[in-house]
């Protein structure tokens, strides 16, 4: 079994294609052909997720948020990316990430984070950009709904942006940085949007359309590891699938 077995059968339920056009999905550093006993799953490649790897002595890392969304032109060892990619290199370790093709993807992350808040038959929230899901839960207050997002998401804390003093029934969520489609969320209806990495000016923006929004962070998309583990290790039993068992969480709650 090589690397290429697994990506074709993960390009098949995510297809590249799918992508945005500014995103970079697929294979980053190293080569699929190339033998596939253990693979790392991570939301983030970090220096410590490369040690992991290392001290793992995995084949490949699959990540969701890519190494690199740009174009290098140069390479310094000791810089932290230069750092990564030599260490890459020297261990022979390949890396793949799948990013919004995972995002928009039909049982991807919004699927993913539909069933983990137990939408019932959630709808496609953005028809443009193909992203998003919104729908109906069971209702509640909105200071239990807030307890019930912390431990469906494993979340330590969030923000809540706009008026607290409702019942939720109707949310909508776009994992990431899901600003954009808080327009969406209002016009059908939304109680409340979940999304990551929302702005001062967008927050104002959002108590001016009198929406409540709750920023849950980019990193609840870590339901993507143990999410594409249980898959993989369902089709291929021969192969070790390993949670990473790095924080990559940028930000610490005090």
């Amino acid at each position: 079994m090589n690397l290429v077995d697994i990506i074709k059968f993960f390009e098949r339920k995510y297809p590249l294609e799918l992508a945005y056009e500014w995103d970079n999905v697929g294979i980053q550093v190293g080569s699929l052909n190339q033998q596939a006993k253990k693979v790392l799953i991570s939301l983030d490649l970090t220096k410590e997720v490369v040690k992991e790897a290392i001290k793992l002595k995995v084949d490949m890392i699959l990540t969701h948020h890519p190494l690199m969304f740009k174009p290098m032109d140069k390479i310094i060892f000791d810089s932290p990316k230069g750092w990564i990619i030599k260490n890459l290199i020297k261990n022979n370790i390949t890396v793949y990430s799948a990013h919004t093709n995972y995002d928009v993807a039909k049982g991807g992350m919004n699927d993913t984070l539909a069933n983990a808040l137990d939408i019932k038959n959630p709808k496609l929230l953005d028809l443009e950009d193909e992203i998003g899901r919104y729908g109906e839960i069971k209702t509640m207050e909105f200071v239990d709904f807030t307890d019930y997002i912390k431990q469906r998401l494993n979340i330590e804390t969030l923000k809540v942006i706009g008026n607290t003093d409702k019942i939720i029934k109707t949310i909508g969520i776009s994992g990431g940085s899901g600003s954009k489609h808080m327009y969406e969320a209002k016009k059908v209806g939304c109680d409340v949007y979940l999304t990551g990495d929302v702005t001062y000016h967008t927050a104002l923006d959002a108590i001016a359309l009198g929406l409540t929004i709750i920023d849950i962070g980019h990193h609840a998309e870590k339901i993507f590891v143990p999410t594409i583990k249980e898959e993989l290790t369902k089709e291929f039993s021969d192969i070790e699938f390993i949670e990473s068992k790095i924080n990559t969480n940028p930000f610490i709650s005090y």
